[in-house]
């Protein structure tokens, strides 16, 4: 579990480096980064701006922490379905790291404001988003694969899954055998923009709703809703020693699909 204790001393700190030892064994996989997820909910009368705040200060804030090398990119996502009041979260912003993450402190932020020029100060940025908009709630992921990158427009459909601490290591090893080299044909073929496979670090437990996520991600509303008639014969392509019906049934042994979500990506920011 060497990557788990490495990350339990640098991001939580020795205190709790024990609840770490009792992660799955999917810690043990090479990641490809981690990304943090933040929910954010609209205070009343400041839709708009709250949608000015993430998209101007919080997007020039992010672009000083790519120009540091903190993050590798920023993502602000907006729910499609659900949505309304009724839904969890009215913003994600999603921060992707290349190694293991810290959190957000005083003293990093300053140095993104600084980076942009900006004339804010720490107080004020946490103010101003304070003022607009409730954190409803953070979580760690670790990435496990990738395929594709995404653009300002795409559409995320966000799987959320069930696993078993038993399946964890299956599963993974399942998603990356049957779906990426699929989710790679798609994005060859232009039908998709990308796809990742995900694990939940922090927080986590067997009494979470879900412990994994795939996204698939799609250049549009229309692309994510589409009928693909070429789908037996790509996974017969790519898979020609694989029976569909059994393969999925193997899935459906492996995890359980929660809830699928839709996202439109609002706003990202990348390495130039």
């Amino acid at each position: 579990m060497k990557i788990a204790r490495t990350f339990a001393r640098t991001f939580l700190g020795a205190a709790i480096a024990l609840a770490f030892s009792t992660l799955p064994a999917y810690a043990q996989q090479p990641s490809t980064g981690y990304h943090t997820v933040a929910c954010f909910k609209v205070k009343p009368d400041s839709a708009a701006a709250l949608h000015k705040f993430l998209t101007e200060d919080s997007h020039k804030v992010a672009q000083g922490r790519v120009s540091d090398g903190e993050l590798t990119a920023w993502y602000l996502l907006r729910p499609v379905f659900p949505g309304g009041e009724s839904a969890e979260c009215d913003y994600l912003s999603i921060s992707l790291f290349a190694k293991t993450p810290h959190t957000l402190g005083m003293e990093q932020l300053d140095a993104a404001i600084k980076k942009e020029g900006l004339t804010f100060t720490p107080d004020d940025y946490l103010k101003h988003r304070d003022a607009v908009a409730k954190l409803v709630s953070t979580a760690l992921f670790q990435n496990l694969a990738t395929v594709g990158a995404p653009k300002k427009g795409d559409y995320f459909r966000v799987n959320y899954m069930k696993v078993a601490d038993g399946n964890f290591d299956d599963w993974i090893a399942y998603e990356k055998k049957v779906w990426q080299p699929i989710a790679d044909a798609l994005v060859k073929e232009g039908k998709s923009d990308g796809w990742s496979l995900n694990v939940r670090a922090m927080p986590f437990g067997p009494d979470l709703p879900f412990q994994g996520v795939t996204v698939d991600i799609f250049p549009s509303m229309d692309a994510a809703f589409a009928d693909d008639p070429q789908f037996l014969d790509r996974f017969r392509k790519v898979h020609p020693d694989m029976e569909f019906g059994t393969t999925l049934e193997h899935f459906e042994k492996l995890r359980t699909q929660a809830l699928i979500e839709l996202y439109v990506l609002d706003d990202i920011v990348t390495a130039q």
